[in-house]
C-alpha cells in the first residue's frame, strides 16, 4: 500500500512530536468534555442504576488513554524513561515495560501507517486521528480552546505544533472559510441548522433555494461551477457556497461556509461538518 493520500501531506508538515503533541491535546478535549457531561445533575433521576459508575469508568479510560498520549509524546520530544519514571512513581525500566506497547504501536504506524480491513478493500489507518489529519485536529481544537479559553488566542493550540501559524485573522484570509464534503442526504438538515445557528428564518425557504442551486454545479472554477447563498440572521451573517463534488455520482456536496467569525458559531459548522462528513456515515 503505497499510495500517498492529502492527508500523508498534512502530515509532512508536522514533525513526529507535533503530532504526538496534536494527540495530546485531542485527548485533554475529550477527556474535558466527558467530566463536563458528568458534573451534570439535572438529569440523574433519568440515569439508570450504576449509570453514573458506568460514565465514571468512561472517564478514567479516557484519563488512562491521556496518561499513555503524554507518555508517546515526551518519548518523542527527547525525554528519557528515567525522567518519565520520576513523575509516575516507578523506576525507569518499570515505567518502560508499562508503556511500550503505546510507543511501539506509534512507531509501527509510521512504518505501515495502513492495513487493510477485513474485506480487503478499505485502508485503515493506524495513527490516532488526531496525529492522522492534524489539519483538521489544529482546526478542532484551536476552536475548542478558543471557545473554552475565552481569550485572544486564536492558535492556542497549533501555534506549538506548526512551524508558522497565522499571526492574526487579515494575515490568513482562508481562517474565514470552513470547508467540507457532505452527502446530499443531508443538505437540507445541514442548511436548517446553519440558519438556526445565526437566529434566522426557519421556514425552510433557505434550504429550498441552497437545493434548487445546487443543480448544474460541479465544483470547478468556472462560472456557474458553485451556487453561493447568503444565511442572515438577527445576530450575523455567514455565506454558504455548494457544488455537487468531482467523483461523487451527486450524493456528496462539497460546502464552503464562509464570514464565520465568533468561536462558538465556528465551533458548531465544524462539528456539523464533521457529522454530516460521508465517511461518518459509513
Amino acid at each position: 500500500m503505497n499510495e500517498t493520500t492529502p492527508y500523508d501531506e498534512d502530515r509532512g508538515r508536522f514533525s513526529r512530536s507535533g503530532l504526538a503533541r496534536l494527540v495530546l491535546s485531542d485527548r485533554s478535549v475529550a477527556l474535558a468534555r466527558t467530566a463536563d457531561n458528568l458534573a451534570v445533575t439535572r438529569y440523574d433521576a433519568y440515569t439508570g442504576p450504576g449509570g453514573r459508575v458506568s460514565e465514571a469508568k468512561s472517564l478514567a479510560g479516557l484519563a488512562g488513554q491521556l496518561l499513555a498520549a503524554a507518555v508517546v509524546y515526551e518519548r518523542e520530544r527527547g525525554s528519557s524513561w528515567e525522567e518519565i519514571a520520576a513523575y509516575l512513581g516507578v523506576d525507569a525500566a518499570a515505567a518502560e515495560a508499562r508503556f511500550a506497547p503505546e510507543t511501539e504501536r506509534w512507531d509501527r504506524a509510521f512504518e505501515v501507517p495502513y492495513v487493510l480491513d477485513e474485506t480487503g478493500r478499505k485502508r485503515v489507518p493506524q495513527l490516532p486521528e488526531a496525529a492522522y489529519d492534524p489539519e483538521n485536529a489544529c482546526r478542532r481544537l484551536d476552536l475548542s480552546a478558543h471557545l473554552r479559553l475565552r481569550g485572544d488566542d486564536k492558535h492556542a493550540v497549533s501555534a506549538g505544533v506548526r512551524a508558522h501559524a497565522p499571526l492574526d485573522e487579515a494575515s490568513d484570509p482562508a481562517l474565514h472559510d470552513m470547508e467540507g464534503t457532505i452527502q446530499r442526504a443531508h443538505l437540507e438538515a445541514f442548511v436548517q441548522l446553519l440558519t438556526m445557528y445565526v437566529h434566522g428564518d426557519l421556514d425552510g425557504a433557505d434550504a429550498d433555494v441552497v437545493a434548487r442551486g445546487l443543480a448544474g454545479t460541479d465544483g470547478t472554477d468556472h462560472p456557474g461551477g458553485w451556487f453561493t447563498h447568503s444565511l442572515s440572521g438577527t445576530t450575523q451573517a455567514i455565506e454558504l457556497r455548494v457544488a455537487h463534488s468531482p467523483g461523487g455520482d451527486g450524493e456528496v456536496v462539497s460546502v464552503v461556509v464562509a464570514g464565520a467569525q465568533f468561536p462558538d458559531l465556528r465551533l458548531r459548522v465544524d462539528t456539523l461538518l464533521s457529522a454530516f462528513a460521508p465517511e461518518a456515515w459509513h
